[in-house]
């Protein structure tokens, strides 16, 4: 899939503004408004759930067993193709061979897909997701026309998969988009894991997969700690004149270029979802207050 840079999104959102972006740096208050303009943008298109925003990942229900993590008792792993149950305090060693961990029928495994699994580096965007076509046995990329697993309830923390449940999925679903920021990376400032920078020089946005202290490598140097974040390019065309509108006054042609981002969202959905006679979510004009 073809995918277009962040940056590149902006510096053509101040060009239809009016803005020289080969000689005149892009104010402030203008990044911040474009960074706006395409997150509302992304949520619209994730509550859309275009075809080219999803894709197909294995998931466990529990977080496999490590060494240096403080387990209390209660709390569930899943460690040499079983979940298991800690039972008592202070295990010391694993699940296999400490007493303190019991293994785990499936009957006792409440197979349950967390939006947010905080041992899965990407997150699942709820809106994004079909319920009636979530969780596979097998992959339904291999299989297109394999039946999903029935889903006994959605809530705001996850889908729970109906027994008998395999001890493991595939799901099918967009990632959370992650709220762009065009602040620049600077390498005096600490990041935190998924704080977003960009770079003017590559015209990326970077998102940090971990804790990044000060005096690091640039992001677009060290793809141990950052990934770029990109969109389809089909979307690049919606998100621009999306960006414009809010740089531009009224007198500019503001209401005008948010009307031309609107008929162009409208093309996308016609062109990629109700082509494929797939329901839509209509959300009609999307206004941002």
């Amino acid at each position: 899939m073809r995918t277009a840079k962040l940056g590149t999104i902006l510096d053509n959102a101040a060009r239809l503004a009016g803005r020289q972006v080969a000689l005149m740096t892009i104010p402030d208050n203008w990044r911040a408004l474009a960074a706006l303009a395409v997150n509302d943008g992304m949520r619209r298109i994730s509550a859309e759930k275009f075809p080219m925003m999803r894709r197909v990942e294995f998931r466990r229900y529990r977080p496999t067993w490590v060494s240096n993590i403080g387990w209390t008792v209660g709390q569930e792993c899943w460690y040499d193709g079983e979940y298991w149950r800690l039972e008592t305090d202070t295990p010391t060693g694993s699940p296999r061979v400490d007493s303190k961990w019991r293994l785990l029928r499936m009957s006792e495994v409440a197979a349950f897909i967390e939006w947010e699994q905080p041992w899965e580096p990407i997150a699942i965007d709820r809106g994004s997701v079909d319920f009636t076509r979530f969780a596979y046995t097998a992959d339904p990329r291999q299989n297109p026309l394999a039946a999903p697993l029935k889903a006994t309830g959605m809530s705001d923390l996850g889908v729970l998969i109906e027994a008998p449940a395999p001890k493991g999925v595939y799901i099918m679903f967009a990632p959370r988009f992650p709220n762009v920021s065009y602040m620049q990376w600077s390498s005096a400032a600490d990041y935190a894991a998924g704080d977003i920078v960009y770079l003017d020089a590559t015209k990326d946005c970077y998102q940090a997969l971990a804790a990044v202290e000060h005096g690091g490598s640039s992001p677009s140097a060290d793809a141990e700690n950052w990934q770029p974040l990109r969109v389809p390019d089909v979307f690049e065309g919606y998100l621009t004149r999306l960006a414009a509108a809010d740089m531009l006054t009224e007198d500019q042609g503001k209401h005008q270029t948010r009307a031309a981002a609107d008929r162009e969202f409208e093309e996308l959905c016609e062109r990629y979802h109700e082509g494929n006679g797939e329901g839509r979510v209509r959300t009609g004009s999307f206004i941002r207050r």
